[in-house]
This record gives C-alpha cells, sequence and structure tokens, in this order.
C-alpha cells in the first residue's frame, strides 16, 4: 500500500512539472504573439506557481487525512500509538514491580 502511495505521490510531481512546462511554454508563445508583454507573462507566471503551491499544500493534506483515514480503517497501529501503548507498558510494569518486588 504504501509503494502505491508513492508512485502516486511521484506521479502527481511529474505532473505538476510537465503542467508548469507547458505553462511556460504558452506563456512564450503569447509573448511571441504579442499578446502579453514579458513582464506580463512574468507575473502570470508567478501567480500560476504560487496558486499551485497553494494547490499542492492543499492536496498534501487531504492526502495525509485520506491515508491516515485508511490506516485507521485498516486497523494498522500507526508509530505514535505504538509508542503510547509501549510507554504505557513500560510505567505499569515499574508500578507493578514497585508493588510486588522481585527477589530474583
Amino acid at each position: 500500500m504504501i509503494d502505491l502511495m508513492k508512485k502516486t505521490m511521484l506521479a502527481s510531481v511529474g505532473l505538476a512539472v510537465v503542467t508548469k512546462d507547458k505553462v511556460l511554454e504558452s506563456l512564450d508563445e503569447l509573448v511571441e504573439k504579442g499578446k502579453l508583454t514579458q513582464e506580463e507573462a512574468a507575473e502570470m507566471s508567478d501567480k500560476i506557481v504560487e496558486e499551485g503551491k497553494t494547490e499542492t499544500d492543499k492536496a498534501k493534506v487531504e492526502a495525509s487525512k485520506l491515508f491516515n483515514d485508511m490506516l485507521h480503517r485498516a486497523n494498522v497501529v500507526t508509530k505514535d500509538q505504538y509508542d503510547a501503548l509501549a510507554q504505557r507498558v513500560t510505567e505499569l510494569e515499574g508500578r507493578l514491580h514497585k508493588e510486588f518486588p522481585n527477589s530474583d
């Protein structure tokens, strides 16, 4: 399942790179045709990149939520849950040994 998530994330990164290249290519064509100035194209490019970053951040948050939900539904223990349980067991063992010392 983790391999599938990695492949999905890599595919989305690849798509973003291809999309950015296409956007820059289209903006260059508009500049060449005289429909945009170089400054307008640069401004538009910056805006598109910023919006892309915002959308990527949103997608990361949503993917994380989805992944955690899938783990929860599959009854898979997360590292945080495991660590909390291990800490609790250690504390309980300490209290048990204080209460019933072993002569070993």
